[in-house]
């Protein structure tokens, strides 16, 4: 049974996704020895790339999504199915910073596809739980995803392009805003209705999903070691004050949510 790992790339006024999608690869194909392949465009596409992907795959790219006043091409998370080159897939967002051989594990697990549905904020474990809206359920993350190539996998993913294609109407079903389309919304529907609205142990990856927040920032001390500088604002007698705080990740995967951050890092 062939295993890899599939990243989709497809750049923005803003970031080089092309670029992170390398760094990224490089790292699965150290820590997890899995071929990688990448679903990119043909704008996105160096003439010569960095890495040597075990499959670039071309395709149209639907540009209609917006956030933050630019084009944010993140649609079409539901093609993972039928482009991937593997039996055995684990689809990985490419700002996830693969930092040890853990995701393997993903392959052990009973089960023919699986997410998150829990996350824990990096030196900041209060942070509440993500839920769709006020009125549904916990939301899952897209971050990571695991799948196989069955019948049940297939109608997770053709029922994420139903949910994406009526986004706004799920939007308004659930109360939750549809203007921007997000991956995780889609994915915590799509999930629920291929199972017959119901929620499956077995669907959710058994440890939490480390985020790295947008007060926290990371800095690398080696290729799989990573400082942290926690920024806490607090009042003291009402007046605004700082407290910094530092710790040390090794042996440790994570998602930067900030952007700019895992830019910073690639270039270190």
């Amino acid at each position: 049974m062939k295993r890899g790992a599939l990243l989709f790339a497809f750049n923005s006024p803003k970031f080089n996704y092309f670029e992170m999608a390398e760094y990224t690869a490089k790292r699965i194909e150290h820590f997890l020895q899995l071929p990688v392949a990448v679903v990119t465009d043909e704008q996105s596409l160096p003439e010569i790339p960095k890495f040597n992907f075990d499959d670039i795959i071309i395709v149209e790219p639907d540009t209609s999504n917006i956030r933050d006043h630019t084009i944010w091409i993140n649609k079409g998370r539901y093609q993972a199915y039928n482009l991937s080159p593997y039996d055995e897939t684990i689809l990985i967002d490419t700002d996830y910073m693969v930092n040890s051989d853990k995701l393997n594990k993903l392959f052990e697990l009973p089960t023919d596809f699986c997410c998150h549905d829990t996350t824990s904020f990096l030196m900041n474990p209060a942070v509440v739980q993500e839920v769709l809206s006020v009125y549904s359920f916990k939301t899952l993350w897209a971050t990571v995803v695991k799948f196989q190539k069955t019948e049940r996998a297939k109608q997770i993913f053709e029922c994420l392009e139903m949910v994406q294609k009526n986004y706004e109407h799920y939007g308004n079903i659930h109360s939750f805003i549809g203007g921007v389309y997000r991956n995780d919304y889609a994915l915590t529907l799509a999930l629920r209705i291929a199972n017959g609205h119901t929620s499956i142990k077995s669907d959710i990856i058994p440890w939490n999903l480390v985020h790295v927040g947008k007060n926290t920032s990371i800095l690398k001390d080696h290729d799989d070691e990573f400082g942290t500088q926690y920024v806490v604002m607090y009042d003291n007698w009402k007046r605004g004050k700082i407290r910094k705080e530092y710790c040390t990740i090794k042996d440790t995967d994570f998602h930067v949510m900030n952007k700019e951050n895992f830019v910073e890092l690639m270039s270190e």
